[in-house]
């Protein structure tokens, strides 16, 4: 009776959409689950998201979720993770995600770590609660602590992805990289755009380490 009464006076809305959520529902609305877009995450490579990365590292697969497009419903879904401290929205999507994997799959998952004077800015890593999500619901072991951010750089907004992947080629370092060493370890992060932070950081992964590794966006900017 008195969840009834609060949802009446505050009712819960839709992360993708704003429309009201009836009792059944949580986060996103039965709709925005069906037409949300999503390319699979097990799609035939070489494909539109491994496009983004070829060329520079050596790498076994890449995923993403959903598909983002400017103002569409899956930005506005990694606005409210970002920028409005929704961390369990990003740990409830990280979960969606992580049904769809199996312990056999990946051995380690590291999300893409924040400088630290961000994260103290921010207060939480968005990738690091969709990585928690996926390892809840996977059963595959996450660690924040094998991938450091060391360095802040500016906005890379504008830059193409050979600017941005020189931008960001000394600005993560690998600790305690032998510990790493034969893993298949599956990097994350919120978004995929022009692909130069994933291959910043994973050429450091694959120069410090034998792991074998894949990537893995909520979503991919295609």
């Amino acid at each position: 009776m008195i969840n009834s009464f609060l949802q009446l006076l505050y009712p819960k809305c839709c992360f993708a959409c704003d429309e009201v959520l009836i009792r059944s529902e949580n986060w996103i609305c039965t709709r925005c689950r069906f037409e949300l877009p999503s390319p699979g995450l097990f799609l035939e490579q070489p494909n539109w998201i491994s496009h983004k990365l070829d060329g520079l590292i050596d790498y076994d697969r890449v995923h993403a979720y959903y598909v983002f497009s400017e103002g569409g419903k899956v930005q506005h879904l990694l606005h409210q993770i970002k920028y409005k401290r929704q961390e369990r929205l990003g740990e409830y999507l990280g979960s969606c995600v992580g049904r769809s994997f199996s312990t056999k799959e990946y051995d380690l998952l590291i999300p893409m770590p924040l400088h630290p004077s961000r994260l103290k800015e921010r207060g939480y890593n968005q990738a690091a609660c969709v990585a928690k999500g996926i390892s809840r619901a996977s059963g595959i072991p996450m660690s924040e602590t094998h991938l450091l951010r060391t360095k802040q750089v500016a906005s890379l907004i504008g830059l193409n992805r050979a600017e941005r992947y020189k931008t960001l080629e000394e600005v993560f370092e690998v600790l305690r990289p032998g510990e790493l060493d034969g893993l298949r370890i599956l990097l994350i992060d919120d978004t995929l755009t022009t692909g130069a932070t994933f291959l910043a950081a994973g050429a450091k992964i694959k120069a410090a380490s034998t792991g074998k590794l894949s990537f893995l966006a909520l979503a991919a900017l295609k």
